[in-house]
């Protein structure tokens, strides 16, 4: 097991945008927490002109370019990852998940996370066979990252990332953050390649100035 410590991401500044609604696409006003000021400001995380900045319940963060919400707003997609058949999140967004110890995801110190065995989040799975359409097993899993790093607002995340082999040989990863001060978990069931760094980023962007003041 290893700790590593992802890329952040880019501090330019740049205009803010307007994140949808529930993920149908109506605009709603976005504003900026202490750590999220307007791009005229010379101090706090600024946001890309490709970025977006977005908002859930008070829980400000920073979508890179081509990230867009789905069914909900604690639904966040890569860029290309459509909304799974029935309008359920997909597998590979990333999701925001208030209250997670009080709603039995995690224990509230977070020490699942060092926990090779916990990485059985909700939708956290291997996928259906193609012939039978039946679940294929879990056969191994390890904990192949761990770690802690500061919130833009000033909070203690920690997170793991655990690779998972199916039976037949096929693996995944699933990644889960969880912010024990403010009881917030962020998972992905599981991760994209090509996205890994950008995951670790919207997390590392998170400001829950405005989320503390409401929660």
């Amino acid at each position: 097991m290893r700790t590593t410590r992802a890329a952040a991401f880019p501090l330019a500044a740049a205009a803010l945008l307007a994140a949808p609604a529930c993920g149908f696409g109506t605009p709603s006003q976005v504003l900026p927490g202490l750590a999220h000021p307007m791009a005229s400001s010379d101090e706090g995380f600024h946001v890309s002109d490709e970025a977006t900045l977005h908002d859930y319940n008070g829980i400000n963060l920073v979508l890179p370019d081509g990230w867009h919400v789905d069914v909900a707003d604690n639904c966040l997609s890569p860029p290309g990852v459509p909304p799974t058949p029935g309008g359920s999140c997909p597998s590979a967004a990333l999701r925001i998940r208030p209250h997670a110890a009080e709603d039995g995801l995690i224990d509230s110190r977070g020490d699942d996370l060092t926990d090779p065995e916990k990485w059985r989040r909700p939708w956290a799975s291997c996928p259906k066979g193609p012939d039978s359409g039946s679940q294929i097993r879990a056969e191994h899993a390890e904990i192949t990252e761990h770690g802690r790093f500061t919130l833009v607002s000033g909070e203690e995340a920690r997170y793991s990332e655990w690779m998972v082999t199916c039976t037949g040989g096929g693996t995944f990863r699933t990644r889960a953050w969880y912010v024990a001060e403010v009881d917030l978990e962020f998972d992905v069931p599981a991760m994209l390649d090509g996205a890994a760094e950008e995951y670790d980023a919207i997390v590392r962007s998170t400001d829950l100035s405005r989320y503390k003041t409401i929660s």
